[in-house]
């Protein structure tokens, strides 16, 4: 019988430690795929959301440049010539063009490429009514400059900062569900890592448990004398 229970114990044993292999090579695998989710939110949380964000900066700031450039014409007592003007805008619209095309280049939400488009409309009628001023500096007819400036040109300015400002607010909540989402994989790998370090503990203590056992019924009974 003592063989019988031994081999029992043993088979016990192995079960449980087939049963922890099992659990931490389970747990390995879904720690490693969350792991690379994570890294993979990570990259795309830059890559998609954080250097967007940068390029519709410097677009927000070159398209208030060229607004102001154009305003200076009417306001300072000595504008710069129209070669110079053209120069300093062909500048600005190149930049703006330049970070469109790497704007473009991410991934983008069907709103954002909504907005985008809708940005993009916009700054080609910009760039039409900036050559509709110039050409009426040039032939020195400021107060018609002045009306295509503060008419359709502040309108299409106005329309030009609601795009961009709706693209930041896009670029601001998908930033916060990636965020969301890196959270909730590092609290899954938590728990997975609490959960296997609690199963190893308890088979650890079940394990010993059956040992003491066995060593109980190995031991040999005590001489029992009638005397």
């Amino acid at each position: 019988m003592k063989w019988s229970f031994a081999l029992q114990q043993k088979l016990k044993v192995a079960g449980l430690l087939l049963s922890l292999m099992l659990v931490i090579l389970y747990t390995a695998t879904s720690l490693k795929n969350d792991v690379q989710d994570m890294e993979q939110t990570v990259v795309a949380l830059y890559a998609d959301r954080l250097q967007p964000a940068i390029e519709l900066v410097h677009i927000n700031e070159s398209i208030h440049a060229k607004r102001l450039l154009i305003e200076h014409q009417f306001v300072n007592g000595v504008p710069v010539s129209p070669a110079a003007l053209a120069g300093q805008l062909g500048h600005y619209n190149q930049r703006i063009n330049e970070r469109i095309r790497q704007y473009k280049k991410t991934k983008l939400t069907a709103s954002e490429t909504r907005w985008l488009n809708a940005f993009h409309k916009k700054f080609k009628q910009g760039q039409d009514l900036e050559k509709s001023i110039q050409a009426l500096l040039i032939v020195e007819q400021p107060s018609q400059a002045r009306q295509v400036f503060y008419g359709p040109g502040a309108l299409v300015f106005k329309h030009s900062v609601q795009a961009l400002h709706e693209l930041a607010q896009i670029q601001a909540e998908t930033g916060q569900q990636s965020v969301k989402d890196a959270h909730r994989m590092a609290a899954g790998g938590s728990l997975n890592v609490t959960l296997l370090t609690a199963l190893s503990l308890l088979v650890g203590l079940v394990i010993l448990g059956l040992i003491h056992n066995a060593r109980l019924v190995g031991q040999s009974a005590p001489p029992f004398h009638l005397n």
